[in-house]
């Protein structure tokens, strides 16, 4: 008889969740399997990995940001010196006023001292260039930035690879042989298994009672030979100027179906919203149309803890749109939960959803 390969952790997905908590607990000296199938539509490689502390149309700053920011540097330019590739890129941006009220908002917004270090000045319509006379105008952001996903989970595959502790494999869980000390599946056991492969959870036996809100986006990629602007523009949608000429235009938000098939519809609604401000872009070339489903969650909060009842079953999930500000402060907690035993954020604990557990 062959003898099983033994890790401590098996993880499940190697999306951006996966790959820095993998990472991370390899660094401490943990044995860890990943497993993913390696597919190109996921939300992790079709996102642009925006980084923005302030979101939504009441300009709502993201709870203990300050934290998650310092985190995210941390993390990523660790990532950045380990594989000599810059992934993280701070850039500015610009937010256009849609409305009277979102001007009003802003007014609102300035005045409070915790949103300082991320709302700076506004700007008119003379100021920039592809403003119409007759615009609102908008405001500067600060503290933004972009994360390079694709080259990101590529180099942790790599590395991943390397050591020896990766399986392209789209897993069956009922291939899991489940005791009470251990997880089994094919020639590899493992004192856990962690669950950090997105909108699949919700069909996922042991999880699914969690309550998941999936959301689908296209993203669309395009080429031109026209200027593009230096910094991120949101308006109501997003720009993001790359190199070489190269933008990405997002992001639609679809509810149903979930099929994670591009939606011409949704590229054309994307298009349309830009051309306002951008109207040489209709000249431009479409590169690539992604789609991914965003793990969302009910509350808008992450997904971390073991299940109610089998402790070698944990879930690392549900990171929604925020995945690259959110993951690596979560991550770090997570692994002090599962090497040290300390306690989870109550926020992002499943422990908040119990009751929903045991009263199916």
């Amino acid at each position: 008889m062959t003898p099983k390969k033994k890790v401590e952790f098996l993880i499940i997905g190697q999306g951006l969740a996966g790959s820095l908590l993998g990472w991370r607990l390899i660094q401490q000296g943990h044995s860890v399997l990943l497993l993913d199938p390696c597919l190109t539509h996921t939300a992790s490689r079709t996102a642009a990995g925006l980084i923005n502390p302030v979101t939504g149309k009441r300009l709502v700053k993201t709870d203990h940001v300050e934290q998650y920011l310092t985190a995210a540097k941390e993390l990523y330019a660790e990532l950045a010196n380990f594989f000599g590739l810059t992934f993280l890129h701070e850039r500015e941006q610009v937010r256009l006023f849609q409305s009277e009220a979102e001007l009003n908002q802003w007014n609102k917004r300035k005045n409070q001292a915790e949103y300082a270090p991320f709302l700076a000045e506004r700007f008119n319509a003379k100021d920039k260039k592809y403003l119409k006379e007759t615009s609102l105008g908008g405001f500067k952001q600060q503290q933004c930035a972009y994360l390079d996903t694709v080259a990101l989970l590529d180099h942790l595959r790599d590395f991943f690879l390397h050591q020896g502790c990766f399986i392209k494999a789209q897993i069956d869980l009922s291939e899991l042989n489940i005791s009470s000390s251990s997880v089994e599946w094919h020639d590899h056991t493992a004192d856990k298994i962690i669950f950090c492969d997105g909108y699949h959870l919700q069909y996922n036996p042991w999880f699914s009672w969690l309550p998941l809100q999936p959301v689908q986006g296209d993203i669309l990629t395009l080429k031109t030979d026209q200027p593009l602007p230096n910094e991120i523009v949101q308006f109501g949608k997003w720009l993001l100027p790359l190199a070489n000429g190269q933008l990405k235009l997002g992001a639609s938000w679809q509810w149903q179906p979930l099929d994670e098939k591009p939606n011409e519809k949704a590229a054309l609604d994307l298009l349309d919203a830009c051309y306002p401000y951008f109207p040489h872009l209709r000249q431009a070339q479409r590169l690539e149309h992604n789609v991914g489903i965003r793990p969302g969650t009910r509350d808008k909060q992450p997904f971390l803890g073991q299940h109610p009842e089998q402790s070698n079953l944990l879930v690392f999930n549900g990171f929604g749109s925020k995945g690259s500000l959110l993951i690596p402060w979560h991550a770090e907690r997570f692994l002090r939960y599962l090497t040290h035993a300390e306690p989870l954020p109550t926020s992002a604990d499943i422990n908040r959803y119990t009751h929903d557990y045991f009263t199916r």
